[in-house]
């Protein structure tokens, strides 16, 4: 018997207790059950501001500040890493 496939939550909650947070936001800014509309846009904009610092620098004033609040909904939803237990993560991620 072939074994079941990592759910998606299942994933992120794995990439969250490993402190994987990018990696988790990609995978979560596609969620749309259980979350609220203004949990996904901030933790979209976390990984959007991750993958494109440059273009994300020009349009937010604080592409961390960004960054630390998607994190901090992500990890509020799914776990908190062993790496980091609640503190600001700065720019660890």
């Amino acid at each position: 018997m072939t074994p079941m496939p990592e759910k998606k939550t299942d994933m992120v909650r794995r990439l969250v207790s490993d402190g994987d947070y990018k990696k988790a936001l990609g995978i979560v800014k596609g969620f749309r059950l259980g979350i609220t509309r203004e949990e996904s846009a901030k933790m979209t904009r976390a990984y959007e501001c991750m993958v494109r610092p440059g273009f994300y620098g020009q349009i937010v004033n604080n592409p961390s500040d960004a960054i630390n609040e998607g994190i901090r909904i992500l990890t509020s939803l799914y776990g908190s890493s062993k790496k980091n237990k609640g503190e600001d993560i700065g720019d660890e991620w």
